[in-house]
């Protein structure tokens, strides 16, 4: 009687798993598909760094790209760890990075590891546009540094 008993309920309970997958599918609907994950989007930098006299493009000066607003940076990644690259021989920079911010503000900051141009920055704020679905789109900004010798 026990074992009968079992197998009613082992019918029961697969009779009612199928009638749940058969509604779950059918309640979908194609106006509005189902997705998972996080918004994101990708900005860019990218720029040229010259002198000031002369107007020579600089290579191998050091960009360092960072939070403008270090409150607001404590839950991205980005923003605990800034970006550093060089520029090119012919003086450019191109920097490019998914973040799960739609709105930010960068820090850009121009260096000389040698020492014999004065460091610059700036302030860039970027609002990416154009993207659908979890891409929330796409921001772009250039940014150029004339570098002036240190006194």
């Amino acid at each position: 009687m026990k074992n009968n008993r079992k197998d009613r309920l082992q019918l029961c309970n697969r009779m009612i798993s199928g009638a749940l997958a058969l509604l779950g599918v059918a309640s979908c609907s194609t106006e509005a598909p189902c997705e998972y994950g996080t918004p994101y989007c990708t900005f860019g930098l990218k720029g040229k760094v010259t002198e000031q006299e002369g107007g020579t493009v600089l290579e191998g000066k050091r960009i360092i790209i960072k939070p403008a607003n270090a409150q607001t940076a404590s839950n991205h990644v980005l923003r605990e760890y800034p970006d550093t690259l060089l520029t090119g021989k012919d003086g450019t920079y191109r920097w490019e990075k998914q973040e799960f911010s739609d709105e930010t503000e960068f820090r850009i900051i121009c260096e000389d590891p040698a020492g014999v141009y004065a460091a610059d920055s700036t302030d860039v704020k970027m609002k990416p546009t154009g993207g659908s679905g979890w891409n929330v789109g796409h921001d772009e900004k250039e940014v150029n540094f004339t570098l002036k010798k240190k006194s």
